[in-house]
């Protein structure tokens, strides 16, 4: 495996556990107080609901990640468009400080496999 291959592996498997396990959004970590935690809470719910209701990102691959206001996204988008669209909504959302982009653009055919191991694991929790 080559390391582009085992790179893609890995930001694979830190997706799927984003994605599946609710405890493990950040925005609750012990390090900040109280009200960090908060607004870091609400600027990843405000980020979601944008993604979702956006047909244009697939937010199912891209996981979210604040520290302070300060936005990671990570994962894997079709197109630089959609990174870009992805991007740009981060930015316009209230208490936003910055963005990290960490995304990955992959081809259709690694897309379509990547997002066919999604709903796999989707369907069978």
């Amino acid at each position: 495996m080559n390391k582009l291959q085992t790179l893609i592996a890995t930001m694979l498997c830190l997706s799927l556990i984003s994605c599946g396990v609710s405890g493990g959004r950040t925005g609750k970590e012990a390090y900040k107080n109280q009200g960090e935690q908060i607004e870091d809470t609400k600027i990843i719910t405000s980020i979601r609901s944008k993604f979702r209701n956006d047909p244009l990102i697939s937010s199912s691959l891209i996981h979210v990640a604040v520290d302070r206001g300060i936005v990671q996204l990570s994962g894997f988008v079709r197109t630089h468009e959609e990174a870009r669209l992805a991007i740009a909504s981060v930015q316009g959302t209230q208490g936003v400080k910055d963005v990290i982009n960490s995304l990955i653009v992959l081809s259709g055919g690694e897309y379509a496999a990547r997002r066919a191991t999604v709903e796999r694991y989707d369907t069978a929790r």
